[in-house]
């Protein structure tokens, strides 16, 4: 083992930490160097438990850790994987701006709005040809106009890029999009295991960009004083203390008729881990009644649903709504997020529809996921009816739509 080069990806290594929030100072770092000289590099496991005792230590930084760890951290098998997937990425790209230059020939295009042609539809293609055609005008600030350009090619090839929410390394493409009720038995371990890969990428990308925003609080003098002994007693990095982020409750109720507790077990992982952050979290689950769940252990969720008395009952969306307004102490108040996870199938359709406008006057916004690839039409009903009163349902069919949806509200 190189001391030396180990050292530098350490290094490298803490500073991904540090901008996922973690404090991480001279101590810290000399601890851990001693750590991994003893103990090596060769037993993932060892390394991976030892770190994460010595720099992690509430939820939220544990959180960041195990993902910052398992994108740094790689076996040689995964490490060659993520070199062939780099290469054909690359020869992918290669081949889109071979593509988009050869179609825009009589344009002189950067690789970056060649690529973006090549990737975009027949509409955007006709709209970047008459902008290109406007921008050869001599007449025209060409410089400026190819800066604007670029700033919109550069917006489409995010939106081909999605939220971050790429295969995580090891795991079954296929789950990826397979629909919730095509999932096997088989296959539900390996896809809850694809829910935590997910969930650490998200909430790492979450941190990123909380720090990216700029939002200082108070100096920090403490913590200013201690950076300043690495440069002779000189501040030049002074250290704010953290804001607060506003703390909110969360309240989820999910269906657990036969045709959705798979979903709901699946969700319901999801909102748990990103509502740690900085939310309060409650759990009903719901059919014909309505019972409190926890949330502090998910592993055996469809065992507690069987035992609640509620398993293989008719879904009541109306009674359960009802049966929250009348939880005492109550569960719901006008700072609350209520995350409905059904199908908006029920036995009761006008009750329905006069408890979600009655729930909806006492919380600060509805959330409804639903896995069921075609709205019924009274899941239709609800989208479009109650959209005014801060009611949004989403299209949550695969565990990516699952995880662009719970990313995006949480």
């Amino acid at each position: 083992m190189n001391k030396g080069i180990v050292t530098e990806n350490l290094v490298v290594f803490f500073g991904n930490l540090r901008e996922g929030g973690l404090l991480i100072g001279p101590s810290e770092t000399a601890d851990a160097i001693a750590f991994i000289s003893a103990a090596g590099l060769s037993d993932r496991p060892t390394v991976r438990t030892g770190l994460r005792a010595m720099l992690a230590k509430s939820r939220k930084e544990q959180a960041v850790f195990d993902a910052a760890f398992d994108t740094f951290f790689v076996g040689a098998e995964t490490m060659e994987t993520r070199q062939r997937e780099i290469l054909d990425k690359a020869s992918r790209r290669q081949e889109r701006i071979e593509t988009g230059r050869d179609a825009l020939e009589r344009y002189e295009v950067s690789e970056e709005l060649a690529e973006a042609f090549a990737s975009a539809t027949e509409e955007r293609k006709e709209w970047l040809k008459n902008m290109l055609d406007y921008a050869q005008d001599g007449n025209r600030n060409l410089p400026l106009m190819e800066a604007y350009l670029k700033k919109i090619a550069s917006g489409w090839l995010s939106e081909e890029g999605g939220v971050g929410l790429e295969q995580p390394d090891g795991q079954d493409d296929s789950l990826l999009h397979k629909s919730f009720a095509s999932i096997t038995e088989e296959e539900i371990p390996q896809a809850l295991r694809l829910v935590e890969a997910l969930v650490r990428r998200i909430l790492l990308a979450s941190e990123r960009r909380y720090r990216r925003n700029g939002r200082r609080g108070m100096p920090d003098l403490r913590q200013t004083i201690h950076r300043s002994l690495r440069t002779g007693g000189v501040p030049l990095s002074p250290a704010y203390k953290k804001r607060p982020r506003s703390s909110r409750r969360i309240v989820v109720l999910c269906d657990v008729s036969e045709s959705m507790v798979r979903f709901s077990e699946f969700a319901l992982t999801f909102i748990t881990a990103l509502s740690r952050r900085d939310g309060k979290l409650r759990a009903f689950i719901f059919s014909e009644g309505l019972a409190a769940i926890g949330t502090e252990d998910l592993t055996h969720f469809e065992k507690n649903v069987h035992e609640s008395g509620l398993w293989r009952r008719g879904t009541d969306i109306g009674g359960a709504l009802g049966a929250l307004l009348a939880e005492r102490p109550p569960a719901i108040d006008a700072q609350t997020l209520l995350l409905v996870l059904s199908d908006a199938k029920t036995v009761n359709r006008p009750l329905a529809e006069e408890m979600l406008h009655e729930v909806g006057s006492h919380t600060r916004e509805i959330l409804w996921l639903n896995p069921e690839r075609q709205f019924s039409a009274f899941a239709e009903r609800i989208a479009t009816k109650y959209a005014a009163e801060h009611v949004t349902m989403l299209r949550c069919s695969s565990i990516e739509e699952l995880a662009r949806a719970c990313a995006s509200a949480l």
